[in-house]
Order: structure tokens, then sequence, then C-alpha cells
């Protein structure tokens, strides 16, 4: 960590003063519900608040863009095999003032297990033992190597277990009660850099600074963090012409994000390497079972018209991609093909090889009703598809029915639209939950694909032990995967802020200290407010 002082020294960011002359307070906002519990968290706003209110035992580095792994709330974490001794810092405390220690990381690790929701299954099937050795000491084991868990941890927020189990409630978890669930839905129990003050999940959360945190803060850090869900654009525009807000979410429309550029002192943080932006096949229904029609499918998507609804004048929100992995990724293979334009004359040629000819189905294509911009996608597709002689049907699908359908293939629409974000920058959480035949009926595997040689190497992937090797399997594994097509690659996301200039994130603005990692760039310690 001494390096990542050094960065924020370089910037002028480093202090441990808490005296202000004034309260400064930092205003953003993201879309849906905030989840507050660590083991519940899954989306980018439950992110941010995990990554703020709680702390890992590992997070990524941000001095540098290697995607190094370095341990946070650990001291050092020792790996023997499958076996990972973790010694924590010492003299940390919970917002409670409660100690941390190794009994709260193996309470943590088991919780996030039984509840078995948000990132459990980064975990689940991999632990035989977690035991605490002394008060700063954990050893976990593995049933089998999972070169991936290291990197896993930057998931695993860790909880004040005497504060939790005082406040739990009956429930299904025996003498553990709820768990502590009621209780974590509108507290906390963390020993993050910011405390709960209030918190409304479908509203707002209102956070305050530690002083007790065991990291510095930036001399014009944040006092107060009021962090908003589910504003209307309306209300977003208005708010920051005002200048009664600082940093706006991602999700708004081209059109809003444009308006917000126009307003003197407000400019737009990109934000790459966190996201892809696919358009999943149903790969059991035709003419998508068969690979020569996806191929022709894929060559005739207007890629430059596709990234062109993510663009903001001259500010570029997309750009190719070059097969399912990010380039921010190990094992991404900058050598590959990108998904660039449209090339109907190859297109037409893969459909000649295709035992569905055209005219012979007529193509669904869905788009998610919470995200205006997914139905100019679906036009633009159902237009591109259509000069290959498929007539494409636009529907538009709630989310929650759409997760509904996604749960069995017969039921999976045949094009469907999905961001899909980087739970931890290793390879391993981005491909395997997208490609492996066992992840069949979760979201994210919704194309339905099977491939037993992609099986296998997604199996070995995550055994083999980090290196060029590693990353060599990836991208032998990547090309067979484009090779086959399950998907069309639409383009890497570059995520679009509109903030104040009153407000400085290091993170976003020099892209070396970017995280690669979802909700990870929104450190408000590191965050500069002029008052």
């Amino acid at each position: 960590m001494k390096r990542l002082f050094a960065v924020a020294a370089a910037f002028g960011l480093l202090s441990m003063s808490t005296a202000y002359a004034a309260e400064r307070v930092l205003r953003t906002d993201e879309t849906g519900i905030g989840e507050l519990d660590p083991h519940i968290a899954s989306d980018v706003a439950d992110s941010m608040l995990l990554y703020n209110i709680y702390d890992t035992l590992v997070f990524p580095a941000i001095d540098s863009n290697t995607n190094e792994f370095r341990p946070h709330l650990a001291e050092k974490i020792d790996i023997d095999g499958t076996t990972y001794t973790v010694t924590l810092r010492p003299n940390l405390k919970f917002h409670s003032g409660n100690p941390v220690t190794s009994e709260d990381v193996v309470f943590s690790l088991d919780r996030a297990l039984a509840i078995n929701r948000g990132f459990a299954y980064l975990f689940r099937g991999w632990i035989e033992s977690a035991q605490a050795k002394d008060a700063r000491t954990v050893v976990i084991k593995l049933s089998k190597p999972y070169t991936s868990f290291y990197a896993s941890l930057t998931r695993l927020g860790i909880v004040d277990s005497k504060l939790v189990m005082s406040k739990k409630e009956a429930g299904t978890f025996g003498d553990f009660g709820d768990y502590g669930q009621k209780f974590l839905n509108t507290n906390d129990a963390g020993s993050g850099a910011y405390r709960v003050e209030s918190h409304k999940p479908d509203e707002l959360t209102v956070m305050k600074k530690f002083d007790g945190y065991f990291l510095p803060f930036v001399p014009t850090a944040p006092d107060t963090v009021r962090m908003a869900y589910g504003l209307k654009e309306p209300t977003i525009l208005t708010l920051m012409q005002r200048g009664e807000h600082d940093i706006v979410n991602q999700w708004i429309s081209p059109e809003t994000k444009k308006a917000l550029g126009a307003i003197k002192g407000v400019t737009h943080l990109q934000e790459a390497g966190i996201a892809a932006f696919f358009i999943k096949l149903n790969n059991t229904k035709p003419p998508f079972d068969d690979v020569q029609c996806r191929k022709a499918f894929a060559l005739a998507v207007d890629y430059q018209a596709l990234r062109g609804i993510e663009t903001i004048g001259d500010i570029q929100g997309a750009r190719p991609s070059r097969g399912p992995l990010l380039d921010s990724m190990k094992g991404f293979d900058p050598t590959m093909p990108a998904f660039e334009k449209q090339d109907m004359a190859k297109a037409k040629a893969h459909l000649a090889q295709c035992k569905h000819k055209p005219g012979s189905h007529r193509i669904q294509i869905t788009w998610l009703a919470e995200v205006a911009k997914e139905e100019r996608i679906a036009l633009l597709l159902q237009q591109n598809w259509g000069e290959l002689g498929f007539q494409g049907d636009v529907e538009r699908l709630p989310s929650p029915l759409w997760y509904q359908q996604v749960a069995k293939a017969e039921t999976t629409p045949m094009v469907q639209q999905l961001y899909s974000n980087a739970r931890t920058p290793d390879p391993d959480s981005y491909l395997y939950n997208i490609y492996h035949s066992s992840q069949h009926g979760q979201f994210s595997a919704a194309e339905y694909f099977k491939d037993a040689e992609v099986d296998k190497m997604l199996d070995e992937g995550r055994a083999m032990p980090n290196g060029p090797a590693r990353d060599e399997h990836y991208k032998k594994l990547v090309r067979r995967i484009v090779d086959l097509q399950p998907s069309i690659y639409g383009y890497q996301v570059v995520n679009l802020y509109a903030k104040r200039d009153s407000v400085s994130v290091p993170t976003l603005e020099d892209p070396k200290l970017n995280t690669g990692l979802m909700g990870g760039n929104f450190i408000f310690r590191l965050i500069a407010v002029k008052s």
C-alpha cells in the first residue's frame, strides 16, 4: 500500500487532517436499489457501498495498470498450494469500536456462504475449512486449487460479527437466526472509510467519514456522501444546472449526457475496462443453433452505428470488442480481430453454409424496459438482419420478466442484450459464468452454449497458477469461444459520468489508477471536493 500512498501524494492528495472550515458534501446517484448488506450486494451501486462502508482482505492496485491484487485489510497473505494464511493488519477497528479480528473474517465467509446470494458463487464449493488461528491470523483451506480465489477476496466484505449477532432476529439459520439480515438492510457493521448515518434502499444513503479509518483521506475528501437512487433524468439535469449535484450515474440516456456536458463547469469522466455489451443469442433455438448462422448474424451487425449510440459529441462511450474478455484483464489478446464494422459479404458467405435459410425463422429481439437506449439497439439489429433476409420482432421486456424467462432454455428469448460487469479483474470470474455449461439457468449464461472443450479449458484455467502460461491458456480459450460465436460482442463499454469541475476523481481522471473492478473506482476518501 506504500505505493498507493505515494501516488496519492503525487496528486497532492495525502493528508490525515480532519479539520475543515466547512463540511464538504459529495452528492451522487445510482440506478435501482442500494443494497447495503455486503453479502447480498451484486450491482454497481451495491459495490460502491461495499468498498466505502466495508473493507475486503484484498483490493486491486490503483497506482499501476497491471491488475495486481494486494493485501488491503490483510497485512499479508501467504499461499501454500490450497492453504491461504491471512495475517490482518494490527489495531483495526469497526465503526462500532470493536476490534477487527480473525473471527470476524471466518464469520463473514461463513455468513456469505450460508446466505448464498450476491457474490457467494465466487466462494461456493471451494472452501474446505476456515479457522481463526489467533486474533490476527486466519487459515483458509480450499478443497482444490482455485487461482481466482485470491482475486475473489476483493468481494468478501468483512463484517463486525459481535455487532451482527447482537442484532440477530429469528430466522432460518439455526443459532445464527436471520444472520443479522434485517439489521444490515438499513445499518452497517463495517470498518470502511465511511459509516452509514441513514439508509433508504430505494431513495438515499447518507454516509459520514469514519475518523478511525486505518488509511488516509485526501485533504478535501467529503465529510458526508449523499448517494441517491432512481432519480429521474429531468431531475438530475435540473440539479446539475443549479449546482446541487456532483456526479451523475453512467446509465442515463445519451441525450441527457449531451445536455449535461453543455452545462458550464460540467465535464464527463470516462471509465473503461469495467464492462462489455453482449448481444446474447439463444444457441438452442434456430437459427442460432447453427454456428454458421451465428457468424452470419454477427458479421451483419453495423458496429459503427452501434457504438455511435454511446457517442456524446467527440466523447466515445464505446470501443470495439475483440471477443468476450475485457482488455483490462489478464489473458486478453490484443491481436484478436476487432468486431469493428459490418461485413455483409462475409455474412452472406457464412449464411450460405447455414442449414437455416433466409426467411425460415422470425427473429425475436428483446430489450429491457428499464434501459431505453436498448430499444434503439434492437431496432438497429432488426434493420441489419433484415438485410440478411430475416424479419425481426422487437419486444420490450421488464427486467423481472426477463430474469424469469432466462431461467430455462425453452423460455429464453432468441436475442437479448446485456451489459456484463467485471466482478473481479480475473478472467475466470468473467468467462466461467457465461460459457461453462454448468451455469445454464443463470442470466449471465443465457446463450445456453455448450462445448465440451470450452468446459474443459475453463475448468483447467481455474487451477493454473497466475503467469504467462495461464494468460496463454485464456487467449487460446477465447479464440475457441469466438470461433464458435455463441454471443455477439457489441463493444467494450466506456462508462461516462457527468461531474462538476469542483470534484476530482483520480481513479477515473488517470487511466493508470483504474481498478478494473465494478464500483471500485469510486473510493470516496480519495475524491477531492472543493467547498
